[in-house]
Parts: C-alpha cells; sequence; structure tokens
C-alpha cells in the first residue's frame, strides 16, 4: 500500500469507529475443505470433526479483504499463522509507518497490534 492509501484506510476506519491509526482488522475462521486424503489429512480435521483449512484475513473499514492467507491446517493457533505471515513481516519492517492492526485476545500484543484489554477498570481502558 501507497502511503497515502493508508492514510485514506485510517481515515476511512476512524470516521466509522473513532479509532485512531486501525488500517484494518484481523482474525481467522475455518473453511470447511474436502479431505485431502493421504496420511496428513487428519492434520486438517477440526474439532467440530470436519475437514479445515485455518485462513487468516484482515479487513479495512469498506469490509474489503486486504489480506488474506490461505494454507494452513486445522490445528494452527491463529497466532502462528500472523506470525509467519507477510504482513507481520512489513509490519516489523515499519512499511505501515504508524498504521496499526486490531485482533482478538488470541494475537499477542504489539506495537502495531492491539488485543482487547482482559480486566478495565477505569473508563478510559
Amino acid at each position: 500500500m501507497l502511503p497515502n492509501e493508508i492514510r485514506n484506510a485510517q481515515i476511512r476506519l476512524f470516521d466509522t469507529a473513532q479509532f485512531p491509526r486501525v488500517l484494518g482488522c484481523l482474525d481467522c475462521t475455518h473453511v470447511k475443505i474436502q479431505s485431502l486424503g493421504g496420511e496428513n489429512a487428519e492434520y486438517f480435521r477440526n474439532r467440530k470433526g470436519y475437514f479445515s483449512i485455518n485462513v487468516q484475513a484482515i479487513c479495512n473499514a469498506n469490509l474489503e479483504l486486504i489480506d488474506l492467507v490461505a494454507r494452513w491446517q486445522e490445528s494452527v493457533h491463529d497466532s502462528t499463522i500472523f506470525n509467519n505471515s507477510r504482513t507481520r513481516a512489513l509490519f516489523e519492517a515499519g512499511t505501515f509507518d504508524d498504521a496499526i492492526i486490531l485482533g482478538d485476545g488470541g494475537y499477542a500484543l504489539r506495537s502495531y497490534l492491539m488485543t482487547p484489554l482482559q480486566n478495565p477498570r477505569t473508563r478510559a481502558e
């Protein structure tokens, strides 16, 4: 993304949710697939009994996917997918300037990835 595209995306999300600097929201979901067969097929069976791929997506304020990773087996944790993603490497390299993304409690808090406070105590929190 170009710097002006990053800034425009941040402005659109601020206009929607009044949350500054946010480029998008991150999460993973299980997408049902047919069994791949072979000796590794069971790695793709999820806890509900069907085969799936754990897909990571980052969505912007317009509900558009701005990043998608669809190659991990069901049993891989969401944070592992993010830690091995190109997006994490780009954030680590400072490509997105001061932008941040929002994730759920399954991700580690980072300077560019905000997660919920577990026990907020003040109005500001």
